[in-house]
């Protein structure tokens, strides 16, 4: 928690210096009134409805068209995979599509001596899909399917919910109910009371997310466990108080 005390002037009022560009209104205090400026943070745990993963698709090639055939036809697998298993068309995009030489390994010191570029041995092609599932009771059982559909890699999980705006609130009134405590804490050592709310500003609001990498091991993949637990909402905001004499 930060906190700023300032006395106010009896006869002239006082005016607060501004914090940051969203504190740049200066504020007027009365004859006797006291600024105090809290900092708090609100957080609420809740359990998410969202799993989001990003399903990838690599191949080699000797060409670049041979690399990027077998691509799009693994990529197309993953698709249908996703869809046979209840995903909608909406939940499922395309972020990240590349085709790239592979050298000779070791070759790079030879070519440099010798005044040319690499050998180039191949191609890779790459395709990430962006999957969103909203039944996380079966997200393991889709996961699954994706790798035994052909996908090489699995970058996630990461969960969210969604719609945010409930669990902001909530942690919204969390953040307000632990400024007034902090405040009502501040006044009390000071020998004085709270009075009236000057300003109030949010700093933020972020949701946590919980990711971590899926490894694949073995031709066939059993259901995967998947725990969605509960994610963080927090909020952070400033409150300032006209303190006053008791």
């Amino acid at each position: 928690m930060r906190l700023v005390v300032a006395a106010a002037l009896a006869l002239s009022g006082f005016v607060a210096p501004a914090a940051s560009l969203a504190q740049a209104i200066p504020i007027e205090l009365r004859p006797g009134e006291v600024l105090l400026k809290v900092e708090a943070e609100g957080e609420d745990l809740s359990r998410p409805d969202v799993m989001t993963v990003v399903a990838g698709a690599v191949t080699a090639g000797t060409t670049a068209r041979d690399a990027l055939q077998a691509n799009n036809s693994l990529a197309a697998r993953l698709t249908e995979a996703a869809r046979a298993s209840g995903v909608q068309p909406r939940d499922v995009r395309t972020v990240g599509l590349s085709v790239t030489p592979r050298f000779n390994p070791g070759d790079d010191e030879r070519a440099e001596t010798e005044g040319r570029r690499p050998r180039i041995t191949g191609y890779i092609a790459r395709n990430e899909l962006e999957i969103r599932l909203r039944d996380l009771a079966r997200a393991g059982e889709i996961v699954s399917d994706l790798f035994n559909a052909g996908a090489n890699q699995v970058r996630g999980p990461i969960f969210s919910h969604s719609d945010p705006k409930p669990a902001q609130d909530r942690a919204r009134r969390n953040a307000v109910a632990n400024a007034q405590a902090e405040a009502a804490a501040y006044a009390d050592a000071l020998g004085m009371r709270v009075g009236r709310v000057l300003r109030v500003s949010q700093r933020g609001s972020f949701e946590g997310e919980g990711t971590n990498e899926i490894i694949v091991t073995g031709s066939r993949i059993t259901r995967t466990p998947i725990e969605p637990g509960e994610i963080g909402t927090r909020v952070r905001m400033w409150v300032d108080y006209a303190l006053l004499p008791r």
